[in-house]
């Protein structure tokens, strides 16, 4: 009770939450909690709150006092320390680990899990790199190097991508706290230092992560920002034979260039591959990409385990492939994946062409394309699905599915176009789209086999983001379908893509998040950009 007659006082805060400031929205600034964090159940979080008593903050070297991580689901684990100190790169370290061990974790675990696991979908961080940044003579690491870190750690603790700590094991800090803490330290080292690569790739991450979670939109906007930083950092326009950095100890000038040029180029590559994989599915479709393609004679991304071996190889041995050169043999899973989306690129821009004869005359050059460009990579497979060009695949496919639902969704007026019927196009493309879906459901087939070998469960693992997309877009042809004569493998086609789905999906029930497919995401792909 207050001494002023009685009535109760709200204490109010110097300045807004975390949670509003990162919103951009009006904080009402209450004790403890805030309105909108006491509304949404969110542990609000104010920087610099003055403690009562005789508080005295904890030292670098003394533990934290962590919270309790595992009662709710909201932002509870940046602490005001970090927000006050997200220039001390030892700081900020030791923050970002004592956040690792609370998941169970150490930081080998999660960099091994990488690896081993999602870097072979995305190999943008170069390994040689990333330990010599934990290690760089006993020295914490730098901040942009910690989100970096921390978003590492997000990605190999989300269960659609196939990570788990073991069967059964306890989850001591939830998805969403960790995701909410990622984001935000991001954000407060994104404002303190100069953009930088560690940095684009901690974007990356964030956006794919939250491709994965069904949230397109906010995938497509995150990864805009980091094109943004990629193109301050220049990593867009890299001269691989001009060594333009400082060389770091231990590695010789060219072989230090080497990594850093490579790795930076990859980054680009993967900007350029997921911005258009998620523009697919944004519910606002005249949105403008950020990145321009690269040209046609622009060279691929190098693969994984070239990537990985940059200390021992020399710039001759390095392939030298142009995006253009569909046919050669030499061309990795990561080139492929390059390669597909050049090829989804040309659809939307396709889109574009104002004449509808021009127009479907392209996309039926196109369809071609990447009907051809399909079997190529499937030849090149060795076993179904693929795991090594399940990317490129996955990605031509949407590309298919795109292009022919924006000829089904011409506007009847258009009574012919290129001395054919519309209704010819559009039968044309109906057909297509059911020899697309009987694909789907093929590679449906093999992610859900068991064998004594237990390897449907590494196939549906392997499995790349994009995958849940082409499942829904085979299952909204077979449930538009007209063709009915066989109704029978229409039945078994649904069930077959709805347990791959329920299996690409099972591990999310664990916390929650996912159950069976999400409602809003089968909306967006029955409403494709067109």
């Amino acid at each position: 009770m207050a001494a002023d007659g009685g009535r109760l006082r709200t204490a109010q805060a110097a300045q807004a939450c975390v949670m509003c400031k990162t919103r951009k929205k009006r904080c009402n600034k209450s004790l403890p909690s805030c309105g909108y964090c006491t509304l949404k159940d969110l542990d609000c979080v104010y920087a610099g709150v003055p403690r009562p008593g005789n508080y005295v903050a904890p030292t670098v070297e003394s533990p934290y006092a962590m919270p309790n991580w595992g009662a709710r689901s909201p932002m509870n684990i940046v602490s005001s320390r970090m927000v006050l100190s997200a220039t001390s790169s030892r700081q900020v370290y030791l923050e970002v680990h004592s956040i690792i061990r609370a998941t169970g974790q150490f930081v080998d675990d999660i960099s091994a899990r990488y690896f081993q696991g999602f870097h072979r979908h995305l190999p943008i961080i170069s390994r040689i790199r990333f330990y010599n940044n934990l290690i760089t003579l006993g020295a914490a690491p730098a901040a942009d190097f910690s989100v970096l870190l921390l978003t590492i750690c997000l990605i190999t603790h989300a269960p659609a991508l196939g990570y788990q700590s073991g069967h059964g094991a306890p989850r001591s800090v939830e998805q969403q706290s960790l995701y909410l803490t990622a984001r935000s330290l991001f954000a407060q080292v994104q404002v303190s230092c100069s953009p930088s690569v560690l940095l684009i790739q901690s974007g990356l991450l964030l956006a794919v992560y939250e491709y994965t979670h069904g949230r397109p939109d906010d995938a497509f906007v995150t990864i805009a920002g980091s094109a943004r930083m990629a193109y301050a950092a220049r990593i867009h326009a890299r001269d691989r034979h001009q060594p333009q950095m400082t060389p770091t100890a231990g590695h010789s000038a060219d072989t230090d260039f080497l990594l850093r040029t490579e790795e930076a180029a990859n980054t680009w590559w993967g900007i350029v591959i997921y911005e258009r994989t998620f523009f697919s599915e944004v519910a606002v479709f005249d949105q403008p990409l950020v990145t321009v393609f690269p040209g046609q004679d622009a060279r691929l991304p190098i693969e994984p385990q070239v990537l990985d071996q940059l200390d021992i190889l020399d710039l001759e041995s390095l392939p030298n492939i142009p995006v253009s050169c569909l046919t050669s043999p030499k061309v990795g899973g990561f080139g492929r994946t390059a390669q597909a989306t050049c090829l989804l690129d040309q659809v939307l821009k396709g889109f574009d062409t104002p004449d509808i004869d021009s127009r479907l005359l392209q996309l039926e050059r196109l369809d071609s394309n990447i009907q051809a460009f399909l079997s190529l990579v499937m030849s090149q497979c060795q076993g179904p699905p693929g795991v090594l060009y399940c990317a490129a695949i996955n990605i031509a496919i949407k590309a298919l599915f795109t292009l022919h639902w924006h000829i089904l969704g011409q506007h009847p007026q258009v009574v012919r176009a290129n001395s054919k019927p519309l209704d010819e196009w559009q039968k044309r493309s109906q057909e297509a789209l059911g020899t697309v879906a009987k694909m789907v459901v093929e590679i449906a087939e093999a992610l859900i086999a068991v064998s004594p070998a237990n390897t449907a469960t590494q196939r549906i693992d392997a499995m790349p983001p994009m995958y849940p997309y082409i499942a829904r877009a085979a299952l909204k042809h077979i449930h538009s379908s007209t063709q009915r004569e066989d109704v029978g493998w229409l039945r078994s086609a649904e069930d077959v893509l709805q347990a791959s789905l329920d299996k690409y999906f099972q591990r999310w029930s664990v916390s929650g998040d996912w159950t069976r497919v999400d409602l809003d995401a089968e909306k967006r792909c029955d409403n494709p950009p067109i």
